[in-house]
Order: structure tokens, then sequence, then C-alpha cells
């Protein structure tokens, strides 16, 4: 039976924009991240071009936004274990880490 849950795999730029902009949908996400925090290569970078805007004055409010949002689940550090069914469909097997 599909429902309208969607999986993201990587809490990078990348996957904080899609599970935001699919949160705002009306879509519930799980975020699932393998370090202990999203952020990823982006929020290493002192610059980012075009502009030379501060990475994590871009990235930062992101973060805060995908914390809060009712429709973002984050799991983190995480990883995925198994996946099947289909696209709308499936089932996946998540590893959460505590403590680490």
């Amino acid at each position: 039976m599909p429902t309208n849950r969607i999986l993201i795999l990587g809490g990078g730029i990348a996957g904080i924009e899609a599970a935001l902009a699919l949160a705002n949908m009306g879509y519930r996400v799980t975020l699932v991240e393998k370090s202990p925090a999203i952020g990823g290569k982006m929020a290493m970078l002192d610059k980012t071009f075009p502009t030379l805007d501060c990475s994590i004055c871009i990235e930062g409010p992101l973060i805060s936004d995908v914390a809060r949002h009712p429709n973002i689940e984050l799991l983190a550090p995480a990883e995925l274990l198994d996946l099947t069914g289909s696209p709308g469909d499936f089932k996946a097997r998540i590893l959460v880490k505590r403590g680490t």
C-alpha cells in the first residue's frame, strides 16, 4: 500500500534541500545520514562560489529548518541496512547508532 513517505539517504546540502522541499509539499520525509550531524562537505567550506558567502551562513538556517520541520524525521548517525519493495511502496531497515 503506497504512502506519502519519502526516504532520503545523505544529509549533505542536496539531501537537506530535497528534504525541505518535499516536506513543504506535504510529504513525510525520513532523512538518513551516516555521520552524527547533517551538513556534509559544504559545512567544511569557508566560502561558496560564486557569491563567496560563508557556507555555514547558507547552510545553518537550513539545518535548523530540518530539525524543526514536523514532516521530517532525521536519523543520524544511521545507515540503511536493507531496502525492499518498489518506488512508492517500500520497506527500509535502518540501523540508528546511539551513543556515538
